[in-house]
């Protein structure tokens, strides 16, 4: 059942009208049945799965808190309970990443080595909840919250169904507020989900996916579409992934908003980011947060990591050797979101270590870089200096994303190569008449694509605002009742008009929920 489904919606409705029948102090079961469904609807077949790790993280954490007198044995309790959990993940997303690898070298040298992959099914969101109970585990070790001890109330945080589809990822100390506070119907919820809801199936269903369409083909024949459609493309992706999730974003949170459970922001105007850091913090941040608190934090503080700076001073020099060590953990935290990415050595490259290299770059060399502006005078606080940072992170981006559409990572320096060769005018032409103009008449070509570019612009504007701290959501919501359903009438016609969905289409996954 997808979050675009009218399946999902007619879901929506009915739980949202039955959690506010429900007694106030029973809401939670109401919301633990309802995603258990969902679940069950989703990975029947694979629940118990599921139901293993929340057991493990259940059990971990009371031992932890309850049994365990020394911290010795503490930590020895969290590291085999987070071992089993990412035993089962990998047992189920990863394992087919030792035969693949195997069989890529014997290609190497001409030798079919043909080691069989298993095909095993992953319960839906598994990466989402695995990492959620294994940073539950760390803050009931860490004393930062006491170990549930209703079993059934962890298991709802853990498969929640709105968080468990793309994440945004959960912590058990925010969330046990928002799922277990009594709290009384508030028709602002209702408004301001339904709001976010319609904004972000217009960013997935009609902007991502129509531009998902140029996107497939492009990639799926670099040779044929090569030099400009390449770099148009990969332009065109960061679009396409952009709005594909935070349109998926929008559309979680406007479904927890109509229970007035408040999920957190996953996204906050990233590409009008100075620099890649400022980037990462800025899309999906939740993700972003989760590593530097629960991995690359930790490494730093251990024993061994402090041991490794003092050492790196000594042999680098202050400014350098204290460097190292971040650098270091800085590459365990990328190559973690790599692998998390997905069991592929493209992802482990693009989204692991690609950029680990632009940040220990910048982390090595950001010293000289101010020594620099400083000497030149450059003046950073001006207009086009910041357009000038910003089209520096995209750019930067986009190679990232362009690794990330390669079929694989060996193939992706042929993509490189192509991107220097120049079309045909012939298939140019194809092209336009093929996917562009395609069977819609001149009237038809006009509303779609004028409609796209004014949604994309519009995205834009109201992230652009929102980067200068005007909460659009709150100004639209105290704008006049007309005014309000004007906009979003016009957004529901837009999508239903030109979104893509219907008979025959099989719809396209939100690309964040396959990893």
């Amino acid at each position: 059942m997808t979050i675009t489904s009218l399946y999902f919606f007619i879901f929506l409705i009915i739980t949202t009208i039955v959690y506010y029948l429900c007694p106030k102090k029973y809401r939670w079961i109401s919301l633990l049945v309802f995603s258990a469904a969902f679940f069950l609807l989703s990975s029947w077949e694979v629940s118990f799965y599921f139901v293993i790790g929340t057991i493990i993280a259940y059990v971990g954490a009371r031992l932890i808190q309850e049994k365990c007198q020394t911290d010795k044995l503490k930590r020895i309790v969290l590291v085999i309970s987070i071992a089993c959990e990412l035993f089962i993940l990998f047992l189920l997303k990863y394992i087919n990443i030792i035969p693949n690898t195997i069989n890529g070298l014997g290609n190497l040298f001409s030798i079919d080595l043909h080691f069989a992959t298993i095909n095993l099914i992953a319960p839906i969101g598994i990466s989402y909840y695995t990492l959620s109970l294994w940073g539950y585990m760390v803050d009931v070790y860490r004393t930062t919250t006491e170990a549930e001890k209703n079993y059934f109330k962890l298991a709802l945080f853990a498969c929640y169904y709105p968080s468990l589809i793309s994440g945004p990822f959960v912590r058990y100390p925010e969330m046990k507020t928002e799922f277990f506070e009594v709290r009384s119907l508030d028709w602002d919820n209702i408004f301001m989900g339904f709001h976010r809801i319609v904004y972000g199936l217009l960013k997935k269903m009609f902007i991502a996916d129509n531009l998902a369409v140029f996107v497939n083909v492009i990639f799926s024949d670099t040779e044929k579409y090569s030099g400009p459609f390449i770099l148009v493309g990969v332009m065109i992706y960061a679009i396409q992934i952009y709005c594909d999730f935070s349109g998926c974003m929008d559309i979680i949170i406007g479904a927890s908003t109509l229970y007035g459970v408040k999920l957190p922001e996953n996204f906050d105007s990233p590409f009008f980011s100075k620099n890649l850091s400022e980037f990462w913090r800025r899309w999906h941040i939740t993700l972003g947060l989760w590593g530097k608190d629960y991995i690359m934090y930790p490494l730093l503080k251990s024993a061994q990591f402090q041991k490794l700076g003092k050492k790196t001073k000594k042999m680098f020099g202050k400014n350098i050797g204290k460097k190292i060590p971040v650098i270091l953990s800085i590459l365990v935290l990328w190559a973690f979101i790599g692998v998390w990415h997905g069991a592929s050595y493209k992802y482990i490259f693009a989204a692991g270590i690609l950029p680990w290299i632009y940040f220990s770059f910048s982390e090595l060399f950001s010293d000289l870089f101010r020594k620099a502006n400083s000497k030149l005078n450059f003046r950073t606080d001006t207009f086009s200096f910041h357009l000038f940072q910003s089209a520096r992170t995209i750019l930067l981006m986009l190679i990232i994303w362009l690794f990330a559409l390669s079929p694989s990572l060996m193939q992706s320096g042929e993509i490189f190569g192509n991107l220097f060769t120049i079309p045909s005018l012939q298939t140019i032409k194809d092209f336009i008449i093929e996917n562009i103009l395609g069977d819609l008449g001149i009237r038809q070509l006009v509303a779609k694509y004028g409609l796209l570019v004014i949604s994309m612009l519009s995205v834009t504007l109201v992230d652009y605002l929102k980067y200068k701290e005007i909460n659009v959501g709150d100004r639209f919501n105290k704008q006049a009742f007309w005014f309000r359903y004007v906009i979003l009438f016009a957004m529901i016609i837009t999508t239903i008009c030109f979104g893509v969905y219907g008979p025959g289409y099989n719809p396209a996954d939100f690309i964040y929920g396959g990893f």
